[in-house]
């Protein structure tokens, strides 16, 4: 009767687990399929993270409710990126269509003399002519175009609701759990979150604006072709640490070779090693002192895993990502 009755509790456990294993296998499958979504709200928890101080402040100094200081910060974030945009991409274009002239590929030449492109209106209205002859080229550009528009629509109106949330952000886990100590750890959680991840993001485009300001100021005086995309190149590789400025400085030294001889090539090496040690010696250490401090070897490592597994996405948010994870770790798990 007593084995009986084991091997009947047996089946029972058995089922169970396989139940249990189904639905996760179930969960995994749907947030595979809405991973486009998980990442867009990501994006928006990045940016929420990194623009709530700022709200904070102008909330603080300047005595405005939050709502308005929400707004404020996001007209400013705005304005910013309009000026850049506005300052920068005219003469990067240019820049950028005459390096491409520049390089002496074959292929890359004939695809660029096809091209022809200029910002003159008649070239313009030319290209526009040439693309549509071709309904479903247009209809692409179009449709992509509009998603992009949209997806960046959706990533500021996001984080905006998580702004305005953001006081009783943590209360949110009240779906779960109604315990006091786990809000408290929730907040605890958010508010670590938010210097960490934050203070890296504000950091980071700290780092890039500076490097690349200071790329371009430095290729201009010493008389370098093409400075403008080099050092915006310059600046984006600054996420890369130690060896983003290694390989940023390799198409500098070789444009430099080509365009001068070997006395610029030399020059411009002397300076991309001076802008290295400034970087690591100066820059990144005041910038990064109150901020989270990601180790470059891992840095390296998540990103190339991010590469791997996502493609470009995935490199761009495998640091963010490693940030969470070591934060969830620290509060969590470690005692």
């Amino acid at each position: 009767m007593l084995s009986l009755f084991s091997k009947r509790t047996e089946v029972a456990v058995a089922r169970s687990t396989v139940f249990l294993i189904f639905g996760m296998l179930i969960g995994i499958y749907f947030l595979f399929s809405i991973k486009s979504i998980l990442i867009l709200v990501f994006l928006a928890f990045i940016l929420m993270v990194a623009l709530n101080p700022v709200a904070q402040k102008l909330h603080k100094y300047l005595k405005l409710p939050r709502m308005l200081s929400i707004v404020f910060t996001y007209i400013l974030m705005i304005t910013i990126l309009s000026l850049l945009v506005g300052l920068v991409l005219p003469p990067l274009l240019i820049q950028l269509y005459a390096l491409l002239k520049a390089i002496d590929i074959p292929l890359l030449q004939e695809y660029v003399t096809r091209l022809n492109f200029s910002l003159s209106a008649s070239d313009i209205s030319n290209i526009a002519d040439q693309v549509g002859s071709s309904i479903f080229t247009v209809m692409g550009v179009v449709l992509s175009t509009f998603a992009g528009i949209f997806t960046t629509f959706t990533l500021f109106v996001l984080s905006f609701f998580m702004l305005i949330e953001r006081p009783v952000l943590h209360k949110k886990i009240a779906w779960f759990t109604s315990e006091k100590k786990y809000f408290e750890k929730a907040e605890q959680f958010l508010n670590t979150i938010e210097m960490q991840l934050g203070g890296w993001v504000r950091g980071q485009v700290v780092l890039m604006l500076v490097i690349a300001a200071f790329t371009y100021v430095g290729f201009l005086l010493i008389g370098i072709p093409y400075a403008l995309p080099l050092a915006i190149l310059a600046g984006f590789l600054e996420i890369l640490p130690n060896i983003g400025p290694t390989i940023a400085a390799v198409p500098a030294i070789a444009i430099a070779y080509i365009t001068s001889g070997p006395v610029l090539a030399l020059i411009t090496l002397l300076f991309c090693i001076l802008v290295q040690q400034l970087e690591n010696n100066v820059i990144v250490p005041k910038v990064m002192r109150e901020n989270a401090n990601v180790n470059p070897l891992i840095a390296i490592i998540s990103i190339l895993i991010g590469l791997q597994l996502a493609g470009v996405v995935g490199a761009l948010l495998a640091i963010p990502l490693y940030i969470v994870i070591r934060t969830v770790y620290g509060s969590f798990f470690r005692t």
